[in-house]
């Protein structure tokens, strides 16, 4: 009789450890994958073309979904020019970028340019 308590207690406690140890890899493995899915959320634009300014320019462009540029500011201007030349702001026109995306979809963002 005490040999069968025994082996149902060891059974038990066997049973236990197995569920403790399945749950603790089960949750250890799901939060590996949530640290990937975060990281990988939001990926800024990156400048895929951009002909050469010549200037000392640092702007800050505003980026639509589609990896153009919509509109942009100036942040640094090493001339001293109160306003871009036409001839800039038709580079910028023609300027692209891979859009940001959030959650792998297409997003408006801003980027840094300077040359």
């Amino acid at each position: 009789m005490e040999t069968l308590r025994r082996i149902r207690s060891h059974f038990g406690l066997l049973i236990t450890v197995a569920t403790f140890g399945a749950l603790v890899g089960f949750l250890a493995a799901r939060s590996i994958d949530v640290s990937r899915r975060v990281s990988s959320a939001y990926t800024p634009p990156h400048l895929q073309q951009a002909p050469s300014v010549g200037a000392d320019l640092v702007i800050e462009a505003y980026v639509d979904p589609t990896g153009r540029v919509s509109d942009y500011r100036v942040v640094s201007n090493g001339q001293g020019l109160k306003d871009l030349s036409p001839q800039i702001k038709n580079l910028l026109i023609f300027t692209t970028f891979r859009p940001a995306t959030y959650m792998g979809r297409p997003i408006p963002a801003t980027a840094v340019m300077s040359s």
